[in-house]
Parts: C-alpha cells; sequence; structure tokens
C-alpha cells in the first residue's frame, strides 16, 4: 500500500503591520512647535490576537517624535483581523533633517514592527539685534538718528505680518517705519527703522 499519505491544510496569514511605512516626511517646522499628527495604522491580519508591549521610537532623534493611539497595551490584546490607530507628532528639538523609528513591540514573529519617520527643524522668525542697542541720552522732544533692526524669517514658509508697534512702559516715545509690507518670504528678511 506504499505509498500511504493523508492530506494536510492550512491557511496563510499575513503578519502584523505599519501604514503607511515609512511615514510621510513631515516637512519643515519651526523648532520647539508641534506639527500636525499623521496617522499610522497598526494592522494585525492574523488569526489570533496581537499582544502589544511597547509602543515609542528609537533611532537617531527619538526625543523630536510624539505618539498617542488607541492600541490595547498588554495585557489587552488587539483581536484578530483588527487594527488601531497612532497618531505620530514632530516637534523639532534642533535645526536640520531630525528622524527616527516608530517602533511597535509584541508577540508576532516579525515583532518589531517599524516604520521611519522624518522632518527638518526650522529657527523662528527673528528680530536683531535683540535688544536694540540704547539709544543714550536724548534732549525732549528731539528724534535720534534710527537704529536699524532687522526681521528674518528663516522658515520654508512666508511670515505674515498684522502689525509692527511698542509696547511696555513708554511705547509713545518711540517711532518706526519699515519695509516689511504684509509678509516676509521665505528665507527673507526686511528692516525695521
Amino acid at each position: 500500500n506504499s505509498p500511504q499519505t493523508s492530506g494536510v491544510s492550512g491557511t496563510g496569514t499575513a503578519p502584523p503591520s505599519l501604514s503607511p511605512s515609512p511615514v510621510p516626511d513631515f516637512g519643515s517646522q519651526s523648532v520647539g512647535t508641534t506639527s500636525a499628527a499623521k496617522v499610522v495604522t497598526l494592522s494585525n491580519p492574523s488569526g489570533v490576537a496581537l499582544t502589544i508591549t511597547s509602543i515609542g521610537f528609537t533611532g537617531t532623534n527619538p526625543g523630536d517624535f510624539g505618539q498617542t493611539n488607541n492600541c490595547p497595551i498588554s495585557p489587552s490584546t488587539l483581536a484578530a483581523s483588527a487594527t488601531c490607530t497612532i497618531n505620530v507628532t514632530f516637534t523639532p528639538t534642533a535645526t536640520g533633517t531630525r528622524s527616527a523609528t516608530l517602533t511597535v513591540t509584541d508577540n508576532a514573529s516579525n515583532s518589531p514592527q517599524t516604520a521611519g519617520v522624518s522632518g527638518t527643524g526650522t529657527m523662528l522668525p527673528s528680530l536683531s539685534p535683540s535688544p536694540v542697542p540704547d539709544f543714550g541720552s536724548q534732549n525732549l522732544g528731539a528724534i535720534s538718528a534710527a537704529q536699524a533692526v532687522t526681521l528674518s524669517n528663516p522658515t520654508s514658509t512666508a511670515l505674515s505680518i498684522t502689525g509692527i508697534a511698542f509696547t511696555g512702559a513708554n511705547p509713545g516715545d518711540f517711532g518706526q517705519t519699515n519695509n516689511c509690507g504684509s509678509s516676509v518670504a521665505a528665507g527673507g528678511n526686511c528692516t525695521i527703522n
């Protein structure tokens, strides 16, 4: 009766995964400010529940990225064929290219699941010099010589200007003229006298 045979069968399923991966670049973001969130989906297409032990960032600049999520963390589980979402934000701590890896650790055979994240930190608009050098002694009612102050916009987007004015203890004692207009182009500057 050779050969002896017995039928066997099974169902192949995909392992858990993050999508999109890599996460689309956050682009330029001013240092110390937080971007809008980008949504990453963790899918569990397998036939068994997924036990997630941690969600975080690794790599070069993990402290520049943050996340909130609705994923169940152990001892809770993500059901078979279920998904959960991770909202990723970018808060650069320095200028230049910043990157990290979103890392999900769990009990799947392909753990950890990862997705690259990146963005570019840019400087905030600034006035220079700041403070403006002291005008020294000035006769009452007399107008001093002007001192030039530069407003710089090192960001990648135009800077909208809604007003240039003085505040503080004696705003009426100072005046200014400028060539700034209603906006300063990305990478541009203007002068306030």
